[in-house]
C-alpha cells in the first residue's frame, strides 16, 4: 500500500434503503438482508467481530450478545453490500446499501489502517489482535490470509467505499461510507 496515493473518483450504481427497525429481532433482521460476510458491533462493553456464514452468527467463543439490550452501532458487510444498524434515543434504525443496482453515484475508496500490530492464533477462525496500548479484539482469521502482524511489515487495513453527493451551491461532500473490506497488508 503506498501512503501516498491520490484517490480516483469513481463511479457506480448504488440502491439504499433506510428507516427505523423493531428492535425484537434484530438478528433475524440482519441475517434477511445479509446473509454471508462480517460483522462488526460496538456493543456498550467491547468492540465484537464476526462472520455470517450459512445464515448464522460466528462469532469468537461462540459470543452470542444482546442486541437488543447492548447495541450501540453495527456494520455487518461484504465487498458488495452494507447493513448498518445504530440506536438513537433508544430507538434502532437502518440503511442498506447494495453496490450495481439502484442510481448512479460517486464514490472514492479509501484505505485506514486499524489498531492492533501483533496477532496470535486463537483458534481455527479467529485471530487476537493486540496492541501495546492495551488494544486486544479478536478477528476473523480469513482478513490475514495466513500472516502473521508485524509491527514494522504489516498492518491491518479496513478499506471503505465513501459516496459524494452534492449541496444545492454544487459543493461537493461524503453522504456515506460503507465497509468493503479488512486485509493484512505490508506497509
Amino acid at each position: 500500500m503506498k501512503m501516498y496515493q491520490i484517490y480516483e473518483i469513481r463511479r457506480c450504481k448504488s440502491y439504499v434503503e433506510s428507516e427505523e427497525v423493531n428492535s425484537i429481532g434484530i438478528k433475524n433482521f440482519i441475517l434477511g438482508k445479509l446473509s454471508e460476510g462480517y460483522i462488526v458491533c460496538w456493543l456498550h462493553y467491547e468492540v465484537l467481530f464476526g462472520k455470517m456464514k450459512n445464515s448464522a452468527f460466528v462469532f469468537y467463543n461462540g459470543n452470542d450478545p444482546d442486541f437488543e439490550r447492548y447495541l450501540v452501532e453495527l456494520r455487518a458487510f461484504n465487498e458488495n453490500e452494507e447493513l448498518r444498524i445504530w440506536r438513537r434515543m433508544g430507538t434502532f434504525f437502518y440503511r442498506y446499501r447494495k453496490d450495481n443496482e439502484g442510481e448512479e453515484n460517486e464514490y472514492i475508496d479509501a484505505e485506514q489502517v486499524m489498531f492492533g500490530t501483533k496477532s496470535e492464533g486463537s483458534n481455527d477462525s479467529f485471530h487476537k489482535i493486540t496492541e501495546s496500548k492495551g488494544i486486544e479484539y479478536y478477528l476473523p482469521s480469513e482478513f490475514l490470509n495466513g500472516k502473521t502482524l508485524s509491527p514494522k511489515t504489516q498492518r491491518l487495513i479496513l478499506h471503505t467505499r465513501n459516496y459524494i453527493g452534492y449541496n444545492d451551491f454544487g459543493q461537493a461532500g461524503f453522504v456515506d461510507s460503507r465497509f468493503l473490506k479488512i486485509k493484512a497488508e505490508e506497509v
